[in-house]
């Protein structure tokens, strides 16, 4: 067999013999025939990669066939749930300390997006005793250790202009203001504003890392409706992400909501607090239902 006989061979059976026979056809004729080696890798290599065209295609259009369900599934639950609802499109998630609050209404922070006017409002409530993430409460311990330091000075003074002396009279008089600035000094380190301006102290006199770190966490982030781009709510701490504190969606009474819509905000919003590359699928969600609600459109 010279080439053009090969090659023409080649060409009948995986151009021309595919389109007019069934492929279990050919494959039969391929086995029943003289065996050729070359024919028999070809055919086979053809087999293959048909297979594997279909499951590509297969998986590719189950992929994006579920996608869209879901995207779509998710829009319809968002419409459906703003029937149901006072305040259509308006959410109102709070942050309540789960230790010292009982009440949702004595909430530390309130953060209301009002998808109709485009808005993002932040609110403050309850804040008292709050100190651990508030950076405006930890800067009023400044205070406070300038007393300490400035005890501290006045003990360390004492010892030198002062020195225990030989004589009674004198001794007892460095043994009295000693132990009155000692006792001073004992009482005010104890203290809840004491051991809090300590451990601000400690932080920073450690190394910058650490420092860097602790003041960072003041960077609490939120979505602003209102520009479309992220936002700081200044001196607020993402420590509030802890356990300690709970995040709900409530209504206009302080009544707890429960739905898919304001479970996925609640997500969000813990979520985008410290990183603003937190996915912002139920933010797009709700803004395209509001907008095929407002045209009447169905999905």
């Amino acid at each position: 067999m010279d080439s053009m006989e090969k090659i023409k061979e080649v060409y009948n059976t995986f151009i021309y013999y595919p389109f007019i026979e069934p492929v279990p056809c050919q494959l039969i004729n391929t086995i029943t025939h003289t065996l050729n080696i070359t024919l028999f890798v070809y055919s086979v290599l053809y087999l293959c990669i048909l297979a594997m065209i279909g499951v590509f295609v297969y998986w590719d259009t189950i992929y994006k066939t579920a996608k869209k369900q879901s995207k779509c599934n998710n829009i319809s639950k968002i419409m459906d749930e703003s029937v149901y609802t006072e305040t259509p499109y308006v959410y109102t998630i709070i942050i309540i300390n789960t230790k010292r609050i009982k009440k949702l209404s004595e909430y530390i922070i309130k953060i209301k997006y009002d998808f109709n006017k485009m808005e993002t409002s932040i609110e403050y409530g309850n804040t008292e005793g709050e100190d651990a993430i508030f950076q405006y409460r930890i800067n009023d311990y400044t205070s406070v250790l300038e007393d300490i330091n400035a005890l501290e000075k006045q003990k360390t003074d004492l010892d030198v202009i002062v020195p225990p002396a030989k004589t009674v009279t004198k001794d007892a008089v460095y043994r009295a203001e000693k132990s009155r600035i000692e006792l001073e000094l004992i009482k005010l380190k104890n203290s809840d504003e004491g051991k809090k301006a300590l451990e601000l102290q400690r932080l920073q006199k450690g190394d910058d890392k650490k420092t860097k770190t602790f003041y960072d966490t003041f960077n609490y982030n939120y979505f602003n409706l209102n520009t479309m781009k992220p936002d700081v709510i200044d001196g607020l701490s993402t420590r509030i992400n802890s356990n300690t504190y709970k995040y709900y969606a409530v209504d206009k009474d302080y009544k707890m909501i429960q739905s898919y819509t304001t479970s996925e905000l609640i997500k969000f919003t813990k979520g985008y607090s410290d990183n603003v590359n937190y996915s912002m699928s139920i933010i797009d969600y709700i803004i395209f239902s509001k907008i095929q609600q407002d045209k009447n459109v169905n999905i």
